[in-house]
């Protein structure tokens, strides 16, 4: 009996400690629109890469910020991987990655969203309204103060879903 309980033990502390760890909950960036338009609330995405240092850093704040987890029920958060290379279905549109030479490229639908001057910045992040409509743009690394000053602007009145 005693081993069963060490056993159940070591098994609960590896399940919390990889909740602990473990990446915000996304909606895949295909499954956004179908979610949006079930469900209507704000989207944040991260548009990043996965060679982007600072895109890893956003990914890792997210995970500690408090206001981000209490705000999850009322908003999809969503990554964009701009080097994506297969189509993405977005708001009845369908994007396709672009190639700008030998194994570069971007993702169309990463500069529809997030450029900003005819540039897209890694990380860059977009919110958007229910209606898909652009309201907040940040191309950079943005600080655990201002991400909280961010989630504060978001209608808390819908349902969690």
């Amino acid at each position: 009996m005693n081993r069963l309980v060490g056993i159940s033990s070591i098994i609960f502390a590896v399940f919390a400690w990889n909740g602990a760890t473990a990446q915000p909950h996304s909606v895949p960036i295909g499954e956004l629109t179908d979610s949006m338009r079930l469900h209507p609330k704000h989207a944040l995405i991260l548009i990043s890469t996965d060679w982007c240092t600072f895109c890893r850093m956003q990914k890792a704040q997210l995970r500690k910020n408090d206001d981000f987890k209490k705000a999850v029920p009322y908003l999809y958060f969503a990554e964009l991987d701009a080097g994506h290379n297969e189509d993405i279905s977005f708001n009845g549109t369908t994007y396709s990655f672009k190639a700008t030479g030998h194994g570069t490229g971007s993702h169309e639908l990463a500069y529809v969203l997030g450029e900003t001057g005819n540039r897209l910045a890694f990380p860059t992040w977009v919110l958007l309204n229910e209606n898909f409509e652009i309201i907040f743009k940040f191309p950079g690394v943005i600080k655990a103060g201002e991400l909280s000053q961010l989630l504060e602007t978001i209608p808390r009145h819908s349902t969690p879903k």
